[in-house]
């Protein structure tokens, strides 16, 4: 399932025309009918803050998908969102110059800190359908430290972002957000 975030507002941000709503009914309905889940989601999204990532932990701990796959917000030459971050990309312009775990934007935060959060939420819903074998035991409280670590020193002060007002509730309700105005999180009030 393109789940992607656990935030409505970034949810709403990426056009997804997806509410979070929809997406607990559906992993119920699944669960219901036995069929296994997977959430695929991603980091680092345009205006995407520390309050949305716990939203989209949040929403993985209570829906609790059979796996999950994580990738970093990739803006895909042809989308809006390729066309919002094109000056920033540089020469990183598809999966052979990159991959989907290196940001190629200005995030909100390093790569250091979204492999970090990949790697303990990984390990958290691993770690909710395998029986532990002696010796492979998994320190989740360790990885999600490092997480909660690397949040207050990794952020990036001029991440691109989109202005408040440009996001309203519901999905599909906010109109494109023209490349010129994107405006660095330091610089908005």
């Amino acid at each position: 399932m393109g789940v992607e975030s656990g935030s409505q507002k970034v949810l709403d941000a990426m056009d997804k025309g997806l509410s979070v709503t929809d997406v607990t009914t559906a992993r119920s309905l699944l669960g219901i009918a036995g069929v296994r889940a997977c959430f695929f989601l991603q980091f680092g999204y345009p205006g995407e803050t520390w309050v949305d990532i716990q939203k989209t932990i949040e929403l993985v701990r209570s829906t609790r998908p059979d796996e999950i796959g994580i990738s970093f917000s990739y803006p895909l030459p042809g989308t809006a969102f390729f066309e919002r971050v094109q000056k920033q990309i540089g020469a990183k312009r598809n999966w052979t110059d990159s991959d989907d775990l290196c940001v190629m934007f200005s995030a909100a935060y390093n790569n250091d800190f979204y492999m970090a959060l990949r790697n303990a939420l990984h390990a958290e819903v691993d770690s909710w359908n395998k029986v532990d074998k002696p010796g492979s035991h998994i320190d989740l409280a360790s990885l999600w430290q490092c997480v909660f670590e690397l949040e207050a020193v990794s952020r990036n002060s001029k991440a691109t972002t989109f202005p408040i007002d440009e996001i309203t509730e519901g999905p599909g309700k906010r109109q494109f957000v023209p490349l010129q105005k994107l405006i660095p999180a330091e610089r908005q009030v």
